[in-house]
């Protein structure tokens, strides 16, 4: 009966550090698009430590001047972009890219 409870208890501890780890899981990263790889559907963020890919998939949504886009539209080279992503290994899949245009930053005149 000990048995049967240490068990439980061991499954149960496992499954809430999984659901934990799950929900830290997401990330975000801010840089300038450094290049795209339209085929593919990716692209590489340059940031200061160092370039990162992302790549995207069906559900990634995408956001051009805080406007719906699509990755055709809205992923361009020199554009600012937020991307939030989960990652798999080396693998970072972006599930939502915002990305601003240098127009959309000018300062009004």
């Amino acid at each position: 009966m000990v048995r049967a409870i240490r068990i439980a208890a061991f499954w149960l501890l496992a499954a809430c550090a999984t659901s934990a780890l799950a929900a830290d899981a997401t990330q975000t990263k801010s840089g300038a698009i450094k290049s795209v790889d339209a085929t593919a559907k990716s692209f590489v963020l340059d940031l200061p430590a160092r370039p990162l890919t992302f790549s995207t998939d069906d559900k990634t949504a995408f956001t051009l001047d805080g406007k719906e886009s699509t990755f055709a539209a809205a992923i361009k080279e020199g554009a600012t972009a937020a991307v939030t992503y989960t990652r798999a290994g080396d693998v970072r899949t972006a599930t939502k890219v915002e990305v601003t245009t240098a127009a959309a930053t000018a300062p009004a005149k």
